[in-house]
């Protein structure tokens, strides 16, 4: 129809009625948003020209289709995405947190009828450690299934923001983040605690404004919160314990490296190690308990008690950066004979343990843990019953293990 109404107009400029044709080098091309020839694209006639503006108009109302249906198509690609992403619901990370966390099933968004738009808000220790790297993809996991279930896109997705500072001993940093957190007024926020007793003012902030606070992988002293998902750190301990003792042949000197101390995760993991020792164990004697803190790096401290106890047998880190530089301590001092049982299990540990130069690591379920977080965060925020603590387990990962399939998601980068 448009190269016939270009003929027409042809037609009459030879007849002398109009002043220029189709050929005038000033006119523009209207921009498409298709794949069709450069000659089949319509021109832009005068502003004079009635049938023109109306031919104009058309093509306007071309484009915007065209890039509707382009966008329509992006989301319907999104969509497919995410529907292909890997099913999680029986893996042993999300099998073990439906059958042990608690009288409550975190699998389950059964009834989570959560208002549009809303805002989940996490503070965690640090973003930078595949640890909560993995928390996070647990916590997106958990919200991207909460809106497909409620059909929610667009302005109406649920919201999960997740911060932290880069380094989990910088407690101020951590302060202001909550607070600047709570100043956005989310329907509930998740916090993990850097300093178990610093968080006093923030959680009567939440408190006062109907912010329910729900807490993941360290506890707080004080303050009301509805729920805590935490590893049993206690009994995690004991079992690092046992394996480093198996390790050593239950006799000789051994070391802790401990994460900052003010952390109710730290303190826990030790007391369960030390207990068990002390217990079971008489003739393991701790010579050396170091916390991570920002005068001095675990590194350093590591190459100090390595050099002033030439006898050591074991150490015992309680996280994925105290055990990191530990192992790196260990190899730049040629003391890698000493048996080292670690926490958590990133690409360092899982590298020594190949090696051999680590006897194994506590896994926790960071994955789980994040799930089972937003599931009660979600609760939480529609005033529902939660178990006052949410166990998403852990798993002890050696040389024999390493590779099992069954293990490879408590595994992270």
């Amino acid at each position: 129809m448009k190269r016939t109404m270009v003929a027409l107009l042809c037609i009459a400029l030879a007849a002398g009625s109009l002043a220029g044709c189709g050929g005038n080098k000033d006119k523009k091309e209207v921009p498409v948003n298709t794949e069709a020839k450069a000659e089949d694209k319509p021109e832009v006639g005068s502003k004079g020209n009635p049938q023109k503006e109306e031919d104009t108009e058309e093509e306007q109302k071309e484009e915007e289709k065209d890039n509707t249906e382009v966008s329509g198509e992006n989301e319907n690609s999104q969509d497919a995405e995410e529907e292909n992403e890997a099913d999680m619901s029986e893996d042993l990370t999300m099998t073990t947190l439906k059958s042990s966390a608690g009288t409550i099933d975190y699998t389950s968004l059964e009834g989570l009828e959560l208002e549009a738009g809303g805002h989940i808000a996490v503070v965690v220790k640090s973003t930078k450690t595949g640890y909560w790297v993995t928390v996070k993809k647990g916590m997106e996991a958990a919200v991207k299934d909460l809106n497909k279930k409620l059909e929610y896109k667009g302005d109406d997705k649920i919201k999960l923001s997740f911060e932290g500072p880069s380094d989990e001993t910088d407690v101020e940093s951590q302060i202001n983040i909550i607070d600047a957190v709570l100043a956005e007024n989310p329907n509930v926020l998740c916090l993990a605690a850097i300093d178990m007793e610093s968080c006093q003012a923030q959680l009567e902030t939440a408190e006062e404004n109907g912010i329910p606070v729900v807490v993941l992988d360290s506890g707080v002293v004080t303050g009301t919160v509805d729920s805590v998902c935490s590893t049993d750190n206690k009994a995690a301990g004991a079992d690092a314990a046992k394996k480093l003792a198996e390790a050593v042949g239950s006799s000789g000197e051994i070391a802790v490296m401990a994460h900052i101390e003010s952390s109710e995760s730290s303190q826990d993991r030790v007391k369960g190690f030390t207990d068990e020792l002390t217990a079971n164990y008489p003739d393991i004697k701790i010579v050396n308990l170091s916390y991570e803190n920002e005068e001095t790096s675990v590194r350093e401290m590591a190459a100090k008690v390595l050099e002033d106890n030439p006898n050591l047998k074991g150490y015992f880190c309680t996280n994925q950066v105290t055990a990191d530089d530990v192992l790196e301590a260990l190899k730049e001092a040629e003391r890698e004979e000493i048996a080292v049982v670690g926490f958590d299990a990133g690409k360092t540990q899982k590298e020594a343990i190949k090696d051999g130069r680590e006897a194994g690591v506590i896994a926790q379920n960071p994955y789980g843990m994040g799930y089972a977080t937003a599931v009660a965060a979600a609760r939480a925020w529609l005033g529902l019953e939660n178990d006052s603590f949410i166990n998403p387990g852990y798993q002890w990962i050696d040389a024999a293990s390493l590779d099992d399939e069954k293990l490879k998601n408590y595994l992270y980068e």
